[in-house]
């Protein structure tokens, strides 16, 4: 068994997707237990927003002698997290949304033979695949969109289970879109948005009623029950 794994800015909800069918002990860190990353070879950010929480982050992991972070990076690529830092950190970069939802096929970016040889001993039942250091990777970009379409359905009285059936059966998803965003968090539904947003343009722009259910905590939210929302 490997060694413990410490993950940082990790949704409460993510962190079963992280542990599972891992080979090492994946193990939260708050923000005030930063300190017990310090010298670690390798550590997770798993964070999508704020950028400036992330940002602070690995700049703090940078500071106390962290090799390596394979850090989330569907809302801001492995180029631009390099930008931040003043030294040699090594950042490889992955699909937060991915990991959460146990996928058996995982993309990366950055990532040489040598990171994909760890990546397999700590997650051997998974698959890595290198894609270009992009916002959004593949999957992000692929369902994101379409949460954001069925809010707009769903803003129009149309029932949430009726659209994530229509989903289900045209598409031949495993989910609907609106269970897929209650799997995700709209925190994240609406950071990587917002990211998609700021690199391809206007049609990617978070629906009002997802800024307006993420607010300004923008800390793990989920919907207890769709019966009890308003959709204005």
């Amino acid at each position: 068994m490997n060694s413990a794994v410490w993950l940082l800015g990790a949704d409460a909800g993510h962190v079963d997707g992280w542990r599972d069918g891992a080979e090492a002990a994946i193990v939260p860190l708050s923000d005030a237990e930063w300190d017990r990353a310090a010298r670690a070879p390798w550590v997770i950010d798993a964070g999508f927003g704020p950028l400036d929480d992330k940002r602070t982050r690995l700049r703090a992991l940078e500071a106390m002698g962290v090799k390596a972070v394979f850090s989330a990076s569907a809302t801001v690529t492995v180029s631009a997290q390099a930008r931040w830092l003043e030294g040699d950190m090594q950042i490889v970069g992955c699909d937060g949304l991915l990991m959460a939802v146990k996928g058996q096929v995982q993309t990366v970016a950055n990532a040489a033979e040598a990171d994909l040889a760890w990546l397999k001993s700590i997650w051997p039942g998974r698959d890595f695949v290198v894609v270009d250091d992009t916002v959004g990777q593949v999957f992000p970009r692929e369902i994101l969109p379409i949460i954001n379409e069925a809010v707009a359905f769903f803003s129009q009285d149309v029932a949430p289970e009726d659209i994530d059936r229509g989903v289900r059966l045209g598409l031949n998803y495993p989910r609907g879109p609106l269970e897929w965003a209650q799997l995700f968090g709209w925190p994240a539904v609406h950071w990587g948005l917002r990211a998609l947003e700021d690199m391809y343009g206007p049609r990617f722009r978070p629906h009002p009623w997802i800024r307006r259910q993420v607010g300004s905590s923008l800390h793990g939210h989920r919907l207890a029950a769709w019966d009890d929302v308003s959709r204005s």
